[in-house]
């Protein structure tokens, strides 16, 4: 057994990423012996976690934590998109733990994109990340996820927020437009019913409908991949005003929450767009606000790469014992 590791993992509605991370927050983690398994392979997560340590080679870890896409409560802990269900302590004890957290996925993720490493992030604004200030982490993926990474006396605590329920701001008139066509359909329109997987196809049948064609169906990974491979195409309009869209949310989030220690974008869609997230509207949208321009110019914003930010995360969780 050993006290220095961590076991941990990233689990949602059809992946389960199982990982031994060693190290520290303080001096920089490494993810060893990653693996992939669907859920759909396993009964439940303790079947998954045991077989994921039958294929780990030398000493087991006695602490863990399991990063979740579900709403954590004391007691049992269901998957929001999963048939899984786990009692922390419970499985603990079954996998001869001493302890296993169980945190919200993107708290993990929001605690785990401040340590990546320079290569592992793409630098969207150097600014100038003022020490001791919040730092805010957001994430366009199956939904929009706000967090904040808050120091507070050598620790650092993690506020998980709804942010991505505030709702939307447009700024031009096809923003207003669209947000229209959003609303006649769901009344609300927040930010996440743009700046998510659904978002990229809410937007996508809304320029369709204004431009008189018909939508052909596509799925959030259709609209990336035309929009990469053709510049003209309905597409790259759809992903050009989701970049916007995004530049104005992070600077919203930058101003209203003081996160002059830095943004971070996480979640799976930004990377995959970014040539087109660089050439885009974004910067600017994040910038350009005002009196508050030079507070805005000053955050750095940062665009993680790496899908180990979550389980970097877990093991800084795990680390300190919690999540403040």
């Amino acid at each position: 057994m050993s006290r220095t590791a961590y076991l941990v993992a990233d689990i949602g509605g059809t992946n389960a990423r199982f990982a031994i991370v060693t190290g520290s927050a303080a001096k920089g983690f490494a993810v060893e012996q990653a693996r992939r398994l669907k859920t759909e392979d396993f009964e439940d997560l303790r079947d998954a976690a045991h077989a994921y340590l039958e294929s780990c080679e030398g000493a087991r870890p006695l602490r863990a934590c399991f990063a979740v896409a579900a709403p954590i409560a004391p007691g049992k802990v269901k998957l929001t998109n999963s048939t899984w269900r786990f009692d922390p302590e419970a499985l603990a004890a079954d996998l001869g733990l001493d302890s296993l957290l169980a945190v919200n996925d993107f708290a993990a993720q929001a605690r785990g994109a401040p340590l990546t490493r320079p290569g592992e992030r793409e630098t969207l604004n150097a600014g100038e990340p003022m020490a001791g200030a919040p730092i805010a982490v957001l994430g366009p993926g199956t939904g929009l996820g706000l967090g904040l990474v808050i120091p507070a006396g050598g620790r650092m605590v993690i506020v998980a927020t709804e942010g991505g329920h505030a709702g939307f701001a447009p700024r031009t008139e096809e923003e207003i437009a669209v947000g229209r066509f959003i609303a006649d359909e769901y009344g609300y329109v927040s930010w996440e019913r743009l700046l998510s997987g659904r978002g990229l196809v809410n937007i996508h049948r809304a320029l369709c409908h204004l431009r008189g064609i018909a939508w052909p169906g596509h799925r959030p990974e259709d609209i990336t991949e035309e929009a990469l491979a053709d510049a003209g195409s309905v597409s790259r309009e759809v992903v050009c005003l989701f970049c916007a869209a995004l530049g104005a949310y992070a600077g919203d989030v930058a101003v209203m929450t003081g996160a002059r220690g830095g943004v971070f974008i996480a979640g799976g869609i930004a990377p995959k767009v970014l040539p087109v997230l660089k050439t885009s509207a974004f910067l600017a949208r994040f910038q350009r606000r005002g009196p508050m321009t030079r507070y805005a110019e000053a955050v750095p914003v940062h665009l993680v790469t790496t899908e180990t930010a979550a389980l970097i995360g877990a093991a800084a969780i795990a680390e300190a014992g919690g999540l403040a």
